[in-house]
C-alpha cells in the first residue's frame, strides 16, 4: 500500500511540475466550484419563498457546445449547469449565479405566458424579441421583489467599449433596460431604452414582439452581421429562451440564435421524452394481453430529485402452467405445509387474551374468587373484582408477496440442483397455502422489466380473488424474463396495498439479486432508486421485507431494506421459522 500511495504520489508531482499553462489554473478554479447538487435544496427553497410555488430544477451536465452550459426551461423545469464557477473578476459565487439563473427562469414561468411563433423571422429578430421579453419579465419581477435588480445587475458587464459584434449591442441592450443607471449614448441602445420605458402594459407579452421587430429592424440598418453562433447574451444567468419559442405540447422546431441550426432541438433522453416512441415486435405482443398502464417517478441519486412520469408500467395477463406442478409441490412438502399452518394458528389463537380482576365480566375468575373466600375467611376486606373476560383480537392485516420474475431466476441457485424460479415457485405455493388458511386477505404480484419504457406488472393472484385453481395455474406458469426494475414495481404494489383497508400491511419481496435493466449502466442507480420506494411505502404504514435468494445479497440488500428487513433463503426449509417472526412482529 505505502509503495502505490508513493508511486501515485510522484506522478501527481510530475504531472503538476510540468510547463502546462491550464493544469494549475485548472486546479485553482476547482477550489471555487460550486456544485448544483450542494445547492439545489437551498435554491428551491430561495424560488418557494419567492413565489410561495414549488418549482422543479434538473441538473444539465456540460456539453461540447457552448450553448449546452446555458440555463434553459422545458416542461416546467429549470435546467441548470451541474456546476459553476466563481468569477473573480466581478466577485461572483456560484450561488450567487444559481439564484439569479433560477430567479430569471422562474420569472419565465411567472410572467412569461404566452409562446412567440418564429415563422417568417430572422435570427436577429428572434434574438431583439427574446432580449426584450427577458427584461419585460424581470422588471414585472423587480416591481414585486426590488431585491432581485441588485441580483441581476451585477451581472451585467457590457459598456459602451463593447461595440465589435452583435453580441456586445445585445448585452448593451439589456443592461441599459434593466439597470437605468447605466449610461450608454448609443442611438440604437437608448431607442430600445425609450420603447421599453414607454410601453403601456409590462404585463402584455406582445409588446416584446412589437419592440423587438422595432429594434431589429434599425440594428439590421447599422450592416452589422449576426453570426447564429456567436451572438448571444453572456449575461451567465440568462437562459437560452427555447422556453418561449416552444409551445407546450410540441417539439421544438425553430430558428434559434442560440441554436446551430433549424432542427429538432436534440438534448439528453433525461431532458426531452417523445411523446410517442416506436414500440419493438416482441412488445407489440406483449401489448396485446396488457390492461392497464402507470407512470411512475424514478429517483435519481446524482441530483437528489425524482424524474417524474418517468417510468412506463403496465399490467400484464400472467400464462397459466400445469395445475400438476402445484399439487406436486404440496405433496412433496406436506410435513412443511402442516409445519407453516400450526405456527400461523398459533399466532392466530394467540391473539386471545383473557382480562382479569374486572367487577363485572363473562365468567368468573376461579382463582380471584378463591382469594376473596380466603379473605373473608380472615376477616380482611376481599377483593370483590372475581370476575373475567375473554377478548378475541382480531388480525387486521393484509400482505402482498411481490416476486422477481426477471432473467436471472432461471439460474441454479448457489449449491444446489433448482433454480431460482423453482425455489420462488416452492415458496410461493407453500406461503399461499398456508396463509390461506388463516384467512388472511393476500395477493401474489410478480414484475420484470425491459428499460424503463416498459415495466411489466403480473397480478397472479389478488386480494379479494379466492386461492383456487386460477391462481394456482398462475403460479405455475410464471417464468423469468427481462430485467429487475425493482422501484417501480414496489411503487405499484404500494398502489395495490393502499387500496386495502387493513390497519397493518406487509410487502414481501422475494428476489434472487438487486435491482438491474437494461438501460442502466450504473449499478448504483436502481439501488438507490429502489431503497427510495421503500421509503415511500413506509411513509404510508406499509411495512417492506425482502426475501433474497441470493447468498450474496448482504452486501446490497441491507442498504435498500434495513438491516433488521430482509432475510436470505437458500432453501425452502427455513422458511416457516422466519415467517412465524414476521408474522409475531406485526400481529402484536
Amino acid at each position: 500500500m505505502r509503495a502505490t500511495f508513493t508511486r501515485l504520489a510522484s506522478g501527481l508531482q510530475s504531472h503538476l511540475s510540468r510547463p502546462r499553462k491550464g493544469t494549475v489554473t485548472t486546479l485553482h478554479a476547482a477550489r471555487h466550484r460550486t456544485r448544483l447538487l450542494d445547492v439545489q435544496r437551498r435554491i428551491r427553497i430561495y424560488l418557494r419563498a419567492l413565489w410561495n410555488d414549488d418549482f422543479t430544477i434538473r441538473q444539465i451536465d456540460f456539453f461540447t457546445a457552448d450553448e449546452g452550459r446555458k440555463p434553459f426551461i422545458d416542461k416546467r423545469r429549470i435546467y441548470l449547469p451541474s456546476a459553476l464557477y466563481a468569477d473573480n473578476t466581478e466577485h461572483l459565487t456560484g450561488l450567487e449565479i444559481y439564484r439569479a439563473a433560477a430567479a430569471h427562469a422562474s420569472a419565465h414561468l411567472m410572467y412569461s405566458k404566452n409562446h412567440f411563433l418564429p415563422k417568417s423571422l430572422n435570427h436577429c429578430q428572434i434574438a431583439m424579441i427574446s432580449a426584450i421579453e427577458d427584461a419585460r419579465v424581470e422588471a414585472l419581477a423587480i416591481r414585486k421583489f426590488p431585491g432581485l435588480k441588485q441580483l441581476w445587475a451585477t451581472q451585467h458587464t457590457a459598456t459602451p467599449a463593447h461595440d465589435k459584434t452583435a453580441s456586445d449591442y445585445l448585452d448593451r441592450l439589456a443592461r441599459a433596460l434593466l439597470d437605468e443607471t447605466y449610461q450608454d449614448d448609443d442611438p440604437w441602445v437608448s431607442q430600445g431604452r425609450v420603447l421599453f420605458n414607454s410601453a403601456d402594459n409590462l404585463e402584455d407579452s406582445h409588446i416584446s414582439r412589437t419592440i423587438g421587430l422595432k429594434l431589429a429592424d434599425a440594428f439590421q440598418a447599422r450592416r452589422i452581421k449576426f453570426n447564429i453562433d456567436t451572438d448571444m447574451q453572456s449575461a451567465p444567468y440568462r437562459d437560452n429562451n427555447r422556453f418561449l419559442w416552444n409551445r407546450p405540447g410540441e417539439a421544438l422546431e425553430i430558428i434559434n440564435p442560440y441554436l446551430r441550426s433549424k432542427n429538432v432541438l436534440r438534448t439528453d433522453k433525461p431532458i426531452a421524452e417523445p411523446k410517442k416512441r416506436r414500440v419493438p415486435a416482441r412488445e407489440v405482443e406483449r401489448d396485446k394481453t396488457s390492461h392497464d398502464t402507470y407512470l411512475y417517478p424514478e429517483w435519481n441519486y446524482r441530483s437528489q430529485s425524482a424524474d417524474q412520469s418517468w417510468v412506463t408500467l403496465r399490467e400484464m395477463d400472467a400464462a397459466s402452467g400445469d395445475l400438476q406442478v402445484v399439487e406436486s409441490i404440496v405433496a412433496q412438502n406436506k410435513h412443511l405445509v402442516s409445519r407453516m399452518k400450526n405456527l400461523l394458528h398459533a399466532i392466530r389463537d394467540g391473539a386471545v387474551h383473557r382480562i382479569r380482576k374486572l367487577e363485572e365480566g363473562d365468567d368468573i375468575d376461579i382463582n380471584a374468587a378463591i382469594r376473596a373466600q380466603i379473605d373473608l375467611r380472615l376477616g380482611r376486606q376481599p377483593d370483590t373484582r372475581i370476575m373475567m373476560r375473554t377478548v378475541r383480537k382480531t388480525r387486521d392485516i393484509s400482505v402482498l408477496v411481490l416476486l422477481d420474475l426477471s432473467r436471472s431466476m432461471n439460474n441454479p441457485v448457489q449449491g444446489q440442483a433448482h433454480t431460482a424460479l423453482e425455489l420462488t415457485q416452492q415458496v410461493s405455493v407453500l406461503f399461499a397455502d398456508a396463509i390461506a388458511a388463516v384467512g388472511d386477505p393476500f395477493a401474489i404480484h410478480g414484475f420484470c422489466s425491459e428499460s424503463r419504457h416498459n415495466v411489466g406488472y403480473f397480478r397472479l393472484k389478488d386480494f379479494d380473488q379466492p386461492y383456487d385453481d386460477v391462481p394456482k395455474a398462475r403460479l405455475a406458469g410464471m417464468t423469468g424474463q427481462l430485467g429487475t426494475r425493482m422501484g417501480a414495481a414496489i411503487r405499484h404494489a404500494t398502489y395495490h396495498l393502499n387500496n386495502q383497508k387493513a390497519s397493518k400491511k406487509l410487502l414481501l419481496i422475494l428476489s434472487d439479486g438487486e435491482p438491474t435493466d437494461v438501460d442502466v449502466p450504473d449499478k448504483h442507480y436502481l439501488r438507490d432508486d429502489a431503497k427510495k420506494s421503500v421509503e415511500e411505502a413506509g411513509h404510508n404504514g406499509i411495512h417492506t421485507y425482502c426475501i433474497s435468494l441470493d447468498p450474496s445479497a448482504d452486501k446490497y440488500v441491507s442498504r435498500i431494506f434495513g438491516a433488521r428487513n430482509y432475510m436470505v433463503v437458500d432453501h425452502v426449509r427455513s422458511l416457516p421459522e422466519k415467517m412465524l417472526l414476521i408474522y409475531a412482529g406485526l400481529t402484536r
